[in-house]
Protein backbone atom coordinates (compact mmCIF):
# COMPACT_ATOMS: atom_id res chain seq x y z
CA UNK A 1 0.00 0.00 0.00
CA UNK A 2 1.18 3.56 -0.72
CA UNK A 3 0.48 4.53 2.87
CA UNK A 4 3.37 2.36 4.04
CA UNK A 5 5.86 3.70 1.52
CA UNK A 6 8.17 6.52 2.50
CA UNK A 7 7.04 9.62 0.63
CA UNK A 8 9.43 10.98 -2.00
CA UNK A 9 10.49 14.60 -1.41
CA UNK A 10 11.70 16.53 -4.45
CA UNK A 11 13.03 20.08 -4.55
CA UNK A 12 12.22 22.44 -7.42
CA UNK A 13 13.94 25.81 -7.64
CA UNK A 14 13.55 28.78 -9.95
CA UNK A 15 17.13 30.11 -9.76
CA UNK A 16 18.03 33.17 -11.85
CA UNK A 17 21.35 32.83 -13.72
CA UNK A 18 21.08 29.00 -13.32
CA UNK A 19 17.61 28.04 -14.56
CA UNK A 20 14.95 25.60 -13.41
CA UNK A 21 16.50 23.02 -11.07
CA UNK A 22 15.10 19.73 -9.77
CA UNK A 23 16.90 17.65 -7.13
CA UNK A 24 16.40 14.79 -4.72
CA UNK A 25 18.83 14.76 -1.78
CA UNK A 26 19.48 12.25 0.98
CA UNK A 27 19.66 14.21 4.24
CA UNK A 28 21.42 11.47 6.24
CA UNK A 29 24.39 11.17 3.87
CA UNK A 30 24.09 14.72 2.48
CA UNK A 31 24.31 13.40 -1.06
CA UNK A 32 22.55 14.69 -4.15
CA UNK A 33 20.87 11.55 -5.50
CA UNK A 34 19.24 13.11 -8.56
CA UNK A 35 19.73 16.47 -10.27
CA UNK A 36 18.60 18.11 -13.46
CA UNK A 37 18.53 21.67 -14.81
CA UNK A 38 16.84 23.44 -17.72
CA UNK A 39 17.18 27.05 -18.92
CA UNK A 40 14.37 29.28 -17.66
CA UNK A 41 13.92 33.02 -18.07
CA UNK A 42 12.98 34.99 -14.98
CA UNK A 43 11.60 38.57 -15.11
CA UNK A 44 13.56 40.44 -12.46
CA UNK A 45 11.52 43.61 -12.87
CA UNK A 46 8.21 41.87 -12.25
CA UNK A 47 9.65 39.18 -9.94
CA UNK A 48 7.82 36.51 -11.92
CA UNK A 49 8.55 33.54 -14.17
CA UNK A 50 8.64 35.02 -17.65
CA UNK A 51 6.75 32.19 -19.42
CA UNK A 52 4.64 29.79 -17.35
CA UNK A 53 4.10 27.41 -20.30
CA UNK A 54 7.85 26.93 -20.69
CA UNK A 55 8.09 26.44 -16.94
CA UNK A 56 5.51 23.65 -17.06
CA UNK A 57 7.08 21.98 -20.09
CA UNK A 58 10.59 22.14 -18.62
CA UNK A 59 9.42 20.85 -15.24
CA UNK A 60 7.61 17.91 -16.83
CA UNK A 61 10.71 17.02 -18.87
CA UNK A 62 12.89 17.08 -15.74
CA UNK A 63 10.47 14.86 -13.82
CA UNK A 64 10.51 12.35 -16.67
CA UNK A 65 14.30 12.45 -17.13
CA UNK A 66 14.93 11.98 -13.40
CA UNK A 67 12.18 9.35 -13.08
CA UNK A 68 10.37 11.22 -10.31
CA UNK A 69 7.34 9.07 -9.41
CA UNK A 70 3.84 10.47 -9.66
CA UNK A 71 2.44 11.59 -6.33
CA UNK A 72 5.83 12.76 -5.00
CA UNK A 73 5.81 15.76 -2.65
CA UNK A 74 7.17 18.90 -4.31
CA UNK A 75 8.86 21.74 -2.44
CA UNK A 76 9.19 24.86 -4.57
CA UNK A 77 11.71 27.66 -4.18
CA UNK A 78 11.16 30.99 -5.94
CA UNK A 79 13.34 34.11 -5.96
CA UNK A 80 12.70 36.39 -3.02
CA UNK A 81 9.93 38.85 -3.83
CA UNK A 82 9.52 40.37 -0.39
CA UNK A 83 11.22 39.56 2.91
CA UNK A 84 10.95 41.65 6.04
CA UNK A 85 11.27 41.55 9.83
CA UNK A 86 9.00 43.86 11.86
CA UNK A 87 8.01 44.40 15.47
CA UNK A 88 4.29 44.39 16.32
CA UNK A 89 2.71 45.21 19.68
CA UNK A 90 2.25 42.03 21.72
CA UNK A 91 -1.42 42.94 22.25
CA UNK A 92 -2.26 42.33 18.57
CA UNK A 93 -3.83 38.98 17.73
CA UNK A 94 -3.15 36.92 14.58
CA UNK A 95 -5.90 38.55 12.52
CA UNK A 96 -4.74 42.05 13.44
CA UNK A 97 -1.17 41.22 12.48
CA UNK A 98 -2.37 39.80 9.14
CA UNK A 99 -4.29 43.03 8.44
CA UNK A 100 -1.22 45.08 9.31
CA UNK A 101 0.91 43.04 6.90
CA UNK A 102 -1.66 43.45 4.12
CA UNK A 103 -1.60 47.23 4.58
CA UNK A 104 2.19 47.29 4.51
CA UNK A 105 2.43 45.14 1.38
CA UNK A 106 -0.17 47.23 -0.39
CA UNK A 107 2.56 49.86 -0.84
CA UNK A 108 4.89 47.34 -2.46
CA UNK A 109 4.96 47.80 -6.29
CA UNK A 110 4.97 44.05 -6.89
CA UNK A 111 1.50 43.75 -5.34
CA UNK A 112 -0.22 46.59 -7.16
CA UNK A 113 -1.86 44.20 -9.62
CA UNK A 114 -2.01 41.05 -7.51
CA UNK A 115 -2.77 40.57 -3.85
CA UNK A 116 -0.01 38.87 -1.85
CA UNK A 117 0.25 35.38 -0.53
CA UNK A 118 1.93 35.73 2.86
CA UNK A 119 3.79 33.42 5.24
CA UNK A 120 4.58 34.97 8.62
CA UNK A 121 6.43 33.48 11.61
CA UNK A 122 6.78 34.84 15.13
CA UNK A 123 10.46 34.74 16.04
CA UNK A 124 11.70 33.33 19.38
CA UNK A 125 13.58 36.55 20.10
CA UNK A 126 10.32 38.50 20.68
CA UNK A 127 9.91 40.57 23.84
CA UNK A 128 7.10 41.15 26.33
CA UNK A 129 6.13 44.39 24.63
CA UNK A 130 6.68 43.39 21.02
CA UNK A 131 6.30 40.30 18.88
CA UNK A 132 9.04 40.09 16.29
CA UNK A 133 7.48 38.85 13.05
CA UNK A 134 9.41 37.70 9.99
CA UNK A 135 7.44 37.24 6.81
CA UNK A 136 7.79 36.54 3.11
CA UNK A 137 5.29 37.36 0.36
CA UNK A 138 4.74 36.60 -3.33
CA UNK A 139 2.02 37.26 -5.89
CA UNK A 140 -1.01 35.13 -5.06
CA UNK A 141 -2.02 34.60 -8.70
CA UNK A 142 1.46 33.26 -9.52
CA UNK A 143 1.43 30.88 -6.56
CA UNK A 144 -2.05 29.58 -7.47
CA UNK A 145 -1.03 29.03 -11.10
CA UNK A 146 2.07 27.09 -10.06
CA UNK A 147 0.06 25.01 -7.57
CA UNK A 148 -2.49 24.08 -10.26
CA UNK A 149 0.28 23.32 -12.74
CA UNK A 150 2.05 20.91 -10.34
CA UNK A 151 -1.27 19.24 -9.54
CA UNK A 152 -2.00 18.78 -13.26
CA UNK A 153 1.36 17.04 -13.67
CA UNK A 154 0.33 14.50 -11.04
CA UNK A 155 2.37 15.72 -8.09
CA UNK A 156 1.62 17.17 -4.63
CA UNK A 157 2.76 20.64 -3.67
CA UNK A 158 4.07 20.43 -0.10
CA UNK A 159 5.58 23.90 0.44
CA UNK A 160 6.67 27.11 -1.29
CA UNK A 161 9.61 29.09 0.09
CA UNK A 162 11.75 32.00 -1.06
CA UNK A 163 15.43 32.05 -1.95
CA UNK A 164 16.72 33.85 1.13
CA UNK A 165 15.55 31.02 3.40
CA UNK A 166 16.76 28.25 1.07
CA UNK A 167 20.26 29.75 0.93
CA UNK A 168 20.36 30.12 4.72
CA UNK A 169 19.16 26.52 5.15
CA UNK A 170 21.93 25.20 2.89
CA UNK A 171 24.61 27.17 4.76
CA UNK A 172 23.45 25.82 8.13
CA UNK A 173 23.08 22.21 6.99
CA UNK A 174 26.59 22.17 5.51
CA UNK A 175 27.92 24.04 8.58
CA UNK A 176 29.38 26.84 6.48
CA UNK A 177 28.20 29.23 9.18
CA UNK A 178 28.18 29.09 12.97
CA UNK A 179 24.48 29.34 13.79
CA UNK A 180 24.69 28.23 17.40
CA UNK A 181 22.20 29.90 19.80
CA UNK A 182 23.08 33.44 20.87
CA UNK A 183 25.83 33.76 18.25
CA UNK A 184 25.32 37.07 16.45
CA UNK A 185 26.38 37.19 12.82
CA UNK A 186 25.43 38.93 9.59
CA UNK A 187 24.53 37.37 6.24
CA UNK A 188 25.16 39.42 3.09
CA UNK A 189 23.57 38.02 -0.08
CA UNK A 190 24.52 39.72 -3.35
CA UNK A 191 22.17 39.25 -6.34
CA UNK A 192 22.24 40.88 -9.76
CA UNK A 193 19.64 43.48 -8.78
CA UNK A 194 20.01 43.95 -5.02
CA UNK A 195 22.02 43.29 -1.88
CA UNK A 196 20.33 41.80 1.19
CA UNK A 197 21.84 42.39 4.61
CA UNK A 198 20.32 40.14 7.29
CA UNK A 199 21.48 40.35 10.93
CA UNK A 200 21.12 36.95 12.65
CA UNK A 201 21.07 35.58 16.18
CA UNK A 202 21.86 31.89 15.82
CA UNK A 203 19.18 30.65 13.40
CA UNK A 204 16.77 33.49 14.11
CA UNK A 205 16.34 36.64 12.06
CA UNK A 206 16.95 39.92 13.83
CA UNK A 207 16.26 42.30 10.96
CA UNK A 208 16.40 42.52 7.16
CA UNK A 209 17.61 45.22 4.76
CA UNK A 210 17.45 45.36 0.96
CA UNK A 211 19.57 47.73 -1.12
CA UNK A 212 18.95 47.93 -4.87
CA UNK A 213 22.07 47.97 -7.04
CA UNK A 214 22.83 48.34 -10.72
CA UNK A 215 25.64 46.09 -11.88
CA UNK A 216 26.31 44.25 -15.12
CA UNK A 217 28.81 42.69 -17.44
CA UNK A 218 29.04 45.88 -19.49
CA UNK A 219 30.51 47.64 -16.47
CA UNK A 220 34.06 47.05 -15.33
CA UNK A 221 34.87 44.92 -12.27
CA UNK A 222 36.04 47.97 -10.36
CA UNK A 223 32.74 49.73 -10.85
CA UNK A 224 30.66 46.64 -10.04
CA UNK A 225 32.51 45.89 -6.78
CA UNK A 226 32.49 49.59 -5.85
CA UNK A 227 28.71 49.66 -6.35
CA UNK A 228 28.20 46.75 -3.97
CA UNK A 229 30.64 48.06 -1.34
CA UNK A 230 29.06 51.51 -1.35
CA UNK A 231 25.57 49.96 -0.94
CA UNK A 232 26.35 47.75 2.05
CA UNK A 233 29.11 49.53 3.98
CA UNK A 234 26.80 52.06 5.72
CA UNK A 235 24.61 49.19 6.94
CA UNK A 236 27.48 46.97 8.07
CA UNK A 237 29.01 49.78 10.14
CA UNK A 238 25.93 49.78 12.35
CA UNK A 239 25.67 45.96 12.65
CA UNK A 240 28.50 44.66 14.80
CA UNK A 241 28.61 40.85 15.16
CA UNK A 242 30.91 37.85 15.59
CA UNK A 243 31.46 37.47 11.86
CA UNK A 244 30.14 38.40 8.41
CA UNK A 245 29.20 35.76 5.80
CA UNK A 246 29.27 36.98 2.17
CA UNK A 247 27.26 34.96 -0.37
CA UNK A 248 27.23 35.91 -4.06
CA UNK A 249 24.49 34.51 -6.31
CA UNK A 250 25.42 36.62 -9.31
CA UNK A 251 28.04 35.69 -11.89
CA UNK A 252 29.26 39.32 -11.91
CA UNK A 253 30.53 39.46 -8.32
CA UNK A 254 32.88 36.95 -6.69
CA UNK A 255 32.15 36.47 -2.99
CA UNK A 256 35.84 35.83 -2.32
CA UNK A 257 36.96 39.02 -4.04
CA UNK A 258 34.20 41.07 -2.42
CA UNK A 259 35.12 39.74 1.04
CA UNK A 260 38.72 40.85 0.48
CA UNK A 261 37.58 44.37 -0.43
CA UNK A 262 35.04 44.88 2.37
CA UNK A 263 35.92 46.53 5.65
CA UNK A 264 34.20 45.02 8.71
CA UNK A 265 34.73 44.96 12.46
CA UNK A 266 34.81 41.12 12.58
CA UNK A 267 36.11 38.22 10.49
CA UNK A 268 34.60 37.78 7.02
CA UNK A 269 33.87 34.39 5.45
CA UNK A 270 32.56 33.87 1.94
CA UNK A 271 30.57 31.35 -0.12
CA UNK A 272 30.31 31.33 -3.90
CA UNK A 273 26.85 30.47 -5.28
CA UNK A 274 27.67 31.30 -8.88
CA UNK A 275 30.05 30.52 -11.73
CA UNK A 276 33.02 31.44 -9.51
CA UNK A 277 32.49 28.29 -7.49
CA UNK A 278 35.51 26.01 -7.82
CA UNK A 279 33.95 22.90 -6.29
CA UNK A 280 30.59 21.30 -5.63
CA UNK A 281 28.81 22.50 -2.50
CA UNK A 282 27.51 18.98 -1.76
CA UNK A 283 28.59 15.50 -2.79
CA UNK A 284 26.70 13.91 -5.67
CA UNK A 285 25.63 10.30 -6.25
CA UNK A 286 26.43 8.10 -9.26
CA UNK A 287 23.23 9.15 -11.08
CA UNK A 288 24.30 12.81 -11.18
CA UNK A 289 26.45 14.07 -14.04
CA UNK A 290 29.80 15.16 -12.55
CA UNK A 291 29.89 18.06 -15.00
CA UNK A 292 26.78 19.49 -13.29
CA UNK A 293 28.04 19.09 -9.71
CA UNK A 294 29.42 22.64 -9.46
CA UNK A 295 26.22 24.01 -11.04
CA UNK A 296 23.99 22.81 -8.21
CA UNK A 297 22.87 25.96 -6.41
CA UNK A 298 22.44 26.67 -2.70
CA UNK A 299 18.79 27.39 -3.53
CA UNK A 300 17.98 23.86 -4.72
CA UNK A 301 19.99 22.24 -1.91
CA UNK A 302 18.17 24.20 0.77
CA UNK A 303 14.86 23.54 -0.99
CA UNK A 304 15.27 19.77 -1.34
CA UNK A 305 16.16 19.54 2.38
CA UNK A 306 13.25 21.74 3.51
CA UNK A 307 11.26 18.93 5.13
CA UNK A 308 14.29 17.43 6.90
CA UNK A 309 15.20 20.85 8.28
CA UNK A 310 11.71 21.55 9.67
CA UNK A 311 12.50 19.73 12.92
CA UNK A 312 15.78 21.63 13.34
CA UNK A 313 14.38 25.16 13.46
CA UNK A 314 11.43 27.13 14.76
CA UNK A 315 11.38 29.42 11.72
CA UNK A 316 9.65 27.71 8.80
CA UNK A 317 8.05 29.66 5.99
CA UNK A 318 5.50 28.19 3.60
CA UNK A 319 3.62 30.27 1.04
CA UNK A 320 1.39 27.31 0.22
CA UNK A 321 -1.12 28.17 2.93
CA UNK A 322 -4.61 29.53 3.59
CA UNK A 323 -3.79 32.90 2.05
CA UNK A 324 -4.13 31.18 -1.35
CA UNK A 325 -7.79 30.45 -0.67
CA UNK A 326 -9.68 27.62 -2.40
CA UNK A 327 -6.74 26.03 -4.20
CA UNK A 328 -5.01 25.39 -0.88
CA UNK A 329 -8.14 24.21 0.93
CA UNK A 330 -8.99 21.76 -1.89
CA UNK A 331 -5.55 20.21 -1.68
CA UNK A 332 -5.54 19.82 2.10
CA UNK A 333 -7.05 16.87 3.98
CA UNK A 334 -10.07 17.59 6.23
CA UNK A 335 -9.51 18.71 9.80
CA UNK A 336 -11.07 17.51 13.02
CA UNK A 337 -11.43 20.01 15.86
CA UNK A 338 -11.36 18.14 19.16
CA UNK A 339 -10.85 19.43 22.70
CA UNK A 340 -9.43 22.71 21.46
CA UNK A 341 -6.99 20.97 19.14
CA UNK A 342 -6.99 20.69 15.37
CA UNK A 343 -6.19 17.24 13.96
CA UNK A 344 -5.41 17.02 10.26
CA UNK A 345 -7.04 13.89 8.83
CA UNK A 346 -4.26 13.14 6.38
CA UNK A 347 -3.43 9.66 5.13
CA UNK A 348 -0.53 9.50 7.55
CA UNK A 349 -2.65 10.57 10.53
CA UNK A 350 -5.41 8.14 9.58
CA UNK A 351 -2.84 5.37 9.37
CA UNK A 352 -1.51 6.29 12.81
CA UNK A 353 -5.07 6.29 14.18
CA UNK A 354 -5.68 2.89 12.63
CA UNK A 355 -2.53 1.50 14.22
CA UNK A 356 -3.54 2.91 17.61
CA UNK A 357 -6.99 1.32 17.31
CA UNK A 358 -5.32 -1.96 16.40
CA UNK A 359 -3.02 -1.76 19.41
CA UNK A 360 -5.78 -0.82 21.85
CA UNK A 361 -8.64 -2.97 20.55
CA UNK A 362 -7.75 -5.48 17.88
CA UNK A 363 -4.51 -6.87 19.25
CA UNK A 364 -5.93 -7.74 22.73
CA UNK A 365 -8.98 -9.25 21.00
CA UNK A 366 -6.81 -11.33 18.67
CA UNK A 367 -4.62 -12.40 21.58
CA UNK A 368 -7.72 -13.48 23.54
CA UNK A 369 -9.04 -15.36 20.54
CA UNK A 370 -5.73 -17.19 20.05
CA UNK A 371 -5.63 -18.07 23.77
CA UNK A 372 -9.19 -19.46 23.71
CA UNK A 373 -8.61 -21.30 20.43
CA UNK A 374 -5.49 -22.94 21.85
CA UNK A 375 -7.30 -24.05 25.02
CA UNK A 376 -10.26 -25.34 23.00
CA UNK A 377 -7.90 -27.36 20.82
CA UNK A 378 -6.22 -28.89 23.89
CA UNK A 379 -9.59 -29.77 25.43
CA UNK A 380 -10.78 -31.30 22.15
CA UNK A 381 -7.66 -33.48 22.01
CA UNK A 382 -8.22 -34.64 25.59
CA UNK A 383 -11.88 -35.34 24.77
CA UNK A 384 -10.94 -37.45 21.74
CA UNK A 385 -8.40 -39.39 23.83
CA UNK A 386 -11.03 -40.15 26.49
CA UNK A 387 -13.53 -41.17 23.83
CA UNK A 388 -11.00 -43.62 22.35
CA UNK A 389 -10.31 -45.11 25.79
CA UNK A 390 -14.05 -45.47 26.47
CA UNK A 391 -14.51 -47.16 23.07
CA UNK A 392 -11.69 -49.63 23.86
CA UNK A 393 -13.23 -50.45 27.25
CA UNK A 394 -16.68 -50.90 25.74
CA UNK A 395 -15.21 -53.19 23.05
CA UNK A 396 -13.43 -55.28 25.71
CA UNK A 397 -16.59 -55.55 27.81
CA UNK A 398 -18.59 -56.58 24.78
CA UNK A 399 -16.06 -59.26 23.80
CA UNK A 400 -15.92 -60.62 27.37
CA UNK A 401 -19.56 -60.20 28.25
CA UNK A 402 -20.02 -63.96 28.95
CA UNK A 403 -17.11 -64.13 31.38
CA UNK A 404 -17.79 -63.82 35.10
CA UNK A 405 -15.62 -64.07 38.21
CA UNK A 406 -17.39 -67.31 39.18
CA UNK A 407 -15.83 -68.95 36.11
CA UNK A 408 -12.29 -68.25 37.27
CA UNK A 409 -10.68 -71.13 39.31
CA UNK A 410 -7.34 -70.15 40.81
CA UNK A 411 -6.38 -73.74 41.62
CA UNK A 412 -7.17 -74.85 38.11
CA UNK A 413 -5.09 -72.07 36.60
CA UNK A 414 -2.11 -73.01 38.82
CA UNK A 415 -2.51 -76.73 37.96
CA UNK A 416 -2.60 -75.88 34.25
CA UNK A 417 0.56 -73.79 34.58
CA UNK A 418 2.39 -76.58 36.43
CA UNK A 419 1.26 -79.17 33.90
CA UNK A 420 2.35 -77.10 30.94
CA UNK A 421 5.75 -76.35 32.44
CA UNK A 422 6.22 -79.66 34.35
CA UNK A 423 9.29 -80.59 32.35
CA UNK A 424 11.08 -77.30 33.16
CA UNK A 425 10.07 -77.33 36.83
CA UNK A 426 11.28 -80.95 37.18
CA UNK A 427 14.72 -80.23 35.77
CA UNK A 428 15.05 -77.12 37.94
CA UNK A 429 14.40 -79.40 40.93
CA UNK A 430 17.01 -81.92 39.81
CA UNK A 431 19.61 -79.24 39.27
CA UNK A 432 18.87 -77.83 42.68
CA UNK A 433 18.68 -81.08 44.75
CA UNK A 434 19.89 -84.18 42.87
CA UNK A 435 23.47 -83.39 41.87
CA UNK A 436 25.83 -86.09 43.28
CA UNK A 437 29.12 -85.30 44.94
CA UNK A 438 32.13 -84.84 42.70
CA UNK A 439 29.88 -83.84 39.74
CA UNK A 440 29.43 -80.36 38.43
CA UNK A 441 27.48 -78.79 35.60
CA UNK A 442 28.98 -76.67 32.82
CA UNK A 443 25.92 -76.07 30.61
CA UNK A 444 22.18 -76.09 31.24
CA UNK A 445 19.40 -75.43 28.70
CA UNK A 446 15.76 -75.80 29.83
CA UNK A 447 12.98 -75.07 27.32
CA UNK A 448 11.06 -77.20 24.82
CA UNK A 449 14.28 -79.20 24.54
CA UNK A 450 16.64 -79.99 27.41
CA UNK A 451 20.41 -80.15 27.39
CA UNK A 452 22.57 -80.70 30.48
CA UNK A 453 26.34 -80.85 30.23
CA UNK A 454 28.83 -81.40 33.01
CA UNK A 455 31.94 -83.09 34.38
CA UNK A 456 32.67 -85.67 37.12
CA UNK A 457 35.65 -87.56 38.49
CA UNK A 458 33.89 -90.96 38.37
CA UNK A 459 31.35 -92.81 36.28
CA UNK A 460 29.07 -93.68 39.19
CA UNK A 461 28.20 -90.03 39.80
CA UNK A 462 27.34 -89.52 36.14
CA UNK A 463 25.06 -92.61 35.99
CA UNK A 464 23.40 -91.67 39.27
CA UNK A 465 22.67 -88.16 38.02
CA UNK A 466 21.29 -89.51 34.70
CA UNK A 467 18.96 -91.95 36.55
CA UNK A 468 17.62 -89.04 38.67
CA UNK A 469 16.90 -87.04 35.54
CA UNK A 470 15.26 -90.00 33.76
CA UNK A 471 13.17 -90.96 36.81
CA UNK A 472 11.50 -87.53 36.92
CA UNK A 473 10.09 -88.10 33.48
CA UNK A 474 10.40 -91.70 32.27
CA UNK A 475 8.49 -90.90 29.05
CA UNK A 476 10.87 -88.22 27.91
CA UNK A 477 13.28 -88.76 25.03
CA UNK A 478 16.21 -87.60 27.11
CA UNK A 479 19.37 -89.65 26.68
CA UNK A 480 22.94 -89.79 27.84
CA UNK A 481 24.32 -88.69 24.52
CA UNK A 482 27.97 -88.22 25.45
CA UNK A 483 30.22 -89.70 28.09
CA UNK A 484 34.00 -89.74 27.85
CA UNK A 485 37.29 -88.92 29.42
CA UNK A 486 38.79 -85.47 29.30
CA UNK A 487 42.55 -85.14 28.83
CA UNK A 488 44.94 -83.92 31.48
CA UNK A 489 45.74 -81.01 29.19
CA UNK A 490 42.16 -79.91 29.51
CA UNK A 491 42.53 -80.09 33.27
CA UNK A 492 45.47 -77.70 33.03
CA UNK A 493 43.50 -75.33 30.80
CA UNK A 494 40.60 -75.24 33.20
CA UNK A 495 42.93 -74.67 36.05
CA UNK A 496 44.43 -71.56 34.42
CA UNK A 497 41.32 -69.85 33.03
CA UNK A 498 38.23 -70.92 34.94
CA UNK A 499 36.57 -68.24 37.01
CA UNK A 500 35.18 -70.75 39.48
CA UNK A 501 37.29 -72.68 42.02
CA UNK A 502 38.06 -76.17 40.77
CA UNK A 503 41.64 -76.32 42.01
CA UNK A 504 40.83 -78.68 44.85
CA UNK A 505 39.09 -81.10 42.48
CA UNK A 506 41.58 -81.09 39.64
CA UNK A 507 44.67 -81.08 41.83
CA UNK A 508 43.47 -84.01 43.90
CA UNK A 509 42.69 -86.06 40.80
CA UNK A 510 45.91 -85.42 38.91
CA UNK A 511 44.34 -87.59 36.19
CA UNK A 512 41.69 -87.50 33.48
CA UNK A 513 38.04 -86.76 34.39
CA UNK A 514 34.75 -87.51 32.69
CA UNK A 515 32.58 -85.21 30.51
CA UNK A 516 28.92 -85.87 29.74
CA UNK A 517 25.91 -84.50 27.85
CA UNK A 518 22.32 -85.39 28.73
CA UNK A 519 19.82 -84.15 26.15
CA UNK A 520 16.60 -84.87 24.23
CA UNK A 521 17.86 -82.83 21.23
CA UNK A 522 19.08 -84.64 18.11
CA UNK A 523 22.38 -86.33 18.77
CA UNK A 524 25.48 -84.60 17.45
CA UNK A 525 27.50 -86.30 14.70
CA UNK A 526 30.95 -87.69 15.12
CA UNK A 527 32.29 -84.70 13.18
CA UNK A 528 30.63 -82.39 15.71
CA UNK A 529 32.19 -84.45 18.50
CA UNK A 530 35.59 -84.09 16.87
CA UNK A 531 34.94 -80.39 16.48
CA UNK A 532 34.03 -80.14 20.15
CA UNK A 533 37.21 -82.03 21.05
CA UNK A 534 39.28 -79.71 18.91
CA UNK A 535 37.67 -76.72 20.58
CA UNK A 536 38.43 -78.28 23.92
CA UNK A 537 42.03 -78.90 22.96
CA UNK A 538 42.39 -75.27 21.83
CA UNK A 539 41.78 -74.16 25.37
CA UNK A 540 38.37 -72.50 24.82
CA UNK A 541 35.98 -72.67 27.73
CA UNK A 542 32.46 -74.04 27.13
CA UNK A 543 29.65 -71.43 27.13
CA UNK A 544 27.49 -71.47 30.21
CA UNK A 545 24.07 -70.02 29.18
CA UNK A 546 21.73 -68.34 31.57
CA UNK A 547 19.03 -70.57 32.96
CA UNK A 548 15.85 -69.80 31.01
Amino acid sequence: MDLFKKSVIVGVSVTPEVGLEVAQIDFATQTVLKYGVRPLEYDINRREIADMDIFKESLQDLFIDLQIPKGANIILNIPTVSFKVNDFPAALDEEQITNALDEELAENPFFKESEPGISAVQLPNSTIQFNKIAYIAAQKNVLVEIAMLIKDLGYKLYAVDESINSVLRALIIKERVNAEPNVSWVMLIVESFCCRVVPMNGRNFVDAYEEKISIGAVLGDAENYSTVINAVTPLLKNLPSKYLCVVSKTNIISAEVLASKLTYSAPIIHQEANSFSKEAFMEVGPEVDEALAATISLDIIGTALYKDFEALTTVNFNLFNKTLGDIYLQEQPPELHLAGRTIVLSNQNLLVALIIVALVVLIPSIAGYIYLATNISILNNEKEKLEREIADIEKFLKENNAISTSMFDEGFEIKMGLTHNKNIYSYYTIVGTEIPKKLWLTHLKLSDKTTIEGQADNLESVYAFFRSVKDYNPDSQIKLQKLGLASSAKIQTLDENAEFDTDSILTSLNADFYEFRISDEPEVSKNDLKKDDNNADSGALPDIEDIK
